[in-house]
């Protein structure tokens, strides 16, 4: 979003990265996808089943989970894309890409 906005990227991201919504793993990831580093730091393929195995336990107890839902369709997607065996950080490919 920060891309097709026209909003200055590097800006942007250190606003979120320092901010209240700042964390070590938004710092990293959101390196990675600037510099589309996505040398392994964690596969996109077992974050997939992660979330897989995730949602099947919060189904067993009845709960919805929408943004690990709509996340798990997202790392799906970048599976399909040939993108399973990067960093979970490929992910932004498909964003890039879609028009």
């Amino acid at each position: 979003m920060i891309e097709r906005s026209g909003l200055d990227r590097t800006r942007a991201l250190e606003v979120l990265t320092n901010g209240a919504p700042g964390s070590p793993l938004v710092k990293t990831v959101s390196t990675r996808m600037t510099a589309g580093d996505y040398t392994p730091n964690f596969l996109l393929r077992l974050m997939t089943k992660d979330l897989n195995y995730s949602l099947q336990e919060a189904d067993k107890l009845s709960l919805r989970l929408n943004t690990a839902a709509a996340a798990l369709e997202t790392f799906q997607k970048a599976m399909a894309a040939g993108h399973g065996d990067k960093d979970i950080a490929a992910a932004i490919e498909l964003v890039r890409s879609s028009t």
